[in-house]
């Protein structure tokens, strides 16, 4: 997926929330906005889809900043957050008439915790509609087909906190005695999970994490397979299936010719119109080569 015009909003505005967290020189911010505008009247929106032009953004940020990771403080906020939701999601998954089914929607919720988009939900109102309404579903059966045959699934993550409602689907997903790949960033990069915090969530009690980009010395807010790890380009090509979290996720791998499940919240307009689904829904689709279901 590329970028277009309004993506740049969301990018400077994005660059704003950033710089805010690590500093209050006012001088600072002037500077670092006017350094993100001038990169964005150099590029080409064909040449990029928005996480490989988020990378250069806060490559940017964290140079004149001097801060490693603006959003460290949000992170663990996040993780805090979700954490208190856990025992109570669980016990829902665990009594609903389908628990895989509620564990997918409750994983969806999860993606409402993002700082890297102009959008803000409230957790407990999702939380709240994903029991009372539905959402569409129609690739759940092409879902449960693919995981009753997978002995090894490619499970890509999104943000922290929203790891521990991917915790639930993890637990769901490994009672068909499937090997699961679940993937990191190697880098900050916004508020995407890396391995810290899926440690934190103790995802590594339940399969191995992974860190997509090892090697690159920044990440993209989504899976770039430009710049994948040998391994995880392997395990892409390899896994008998793969989940996708989040719009960034969406965003880099949209165009692939595998089969990918995508699971995410619709927060962006140039998103809902590629999907097809209205903002504030929750998505799971199923891309494959020859078509979006």
């Amino acid at each position: 997926m590329k970028i277009g015009l309004e993506c740049i909003p969301c990018f400077i505005n994005q660059s704003i929330e950033a710089v805010k967290m690590v500093s209050d020189d006012k001088e600072l911010h002037t500077k670092i906005i006017t350094e993100v505008i001038k990169h964005l009247g150099t590029i080409k929106f064909d040449d990029y889809s928005p996480p490989e032009l988020s990378k250069e953004v806060h490559e940017i940020i964290r140079s004149l900043t001097k801060s490693n990771d603006p959003y460290k403080n949000v992170k663990n906020q996040s993780n805090k957050m979700a954490e208190k939701y856990y025992y109570h999601l669980k016990n829902i998954v665990q009594n609903a008439d389908d628990s895989l089914l509620m564990a997918i929607k409750l994983s969806i919720v999860g993606n409402v915790i993002d700082f890297g988009t102009s959008n803000r939900f409230n957790v407990e109102d999702m939380i709240e509609n994903a029991l009372k309404k539905d959402f569409d579903d129609e690739p759940y059966p092409r879902f449960k087909e693919v995981l009753n045959k997978s002995k090894s699934i490619l499970y890509l993550a999104d943000n922290s906190g929203e790891i521990f409602f991917d915790k639930l689907l993890i637990e769901e997903l490994i009672k068909n005695n499937t090997k699961i790949n679940y993937v990191v960033k190697a880098n900050p990069i916004i508020n995407d999970a890396t391995v810290e915090d899926g440690f934190y969530a103790g995802i590594d009690k339940l399969t191995r994490i992974i860190e997509g980009d090892a090697g690159q010395k920044s990440s993209a807010p989504g899976i770039s397979l430009s710049f994948a790890s040998d391994e995880l380009l392997k395990l892409f090509k390899s896994s008998d299936m793969i989940i996708s979290k989040g719009q960034g996720n969406y965003e880099s791998l949209n165009n692939c010719t595998r089969e990918i499940f995508f699971l995410l919240m619709i927060k962006c307009p140039l998103v809902a119109k590629d999907v097809g689904i209205d903002m504030g829904k929750f998505v799971l689709k199923v891309k494959n080569s020859n078509n979006m279901r």
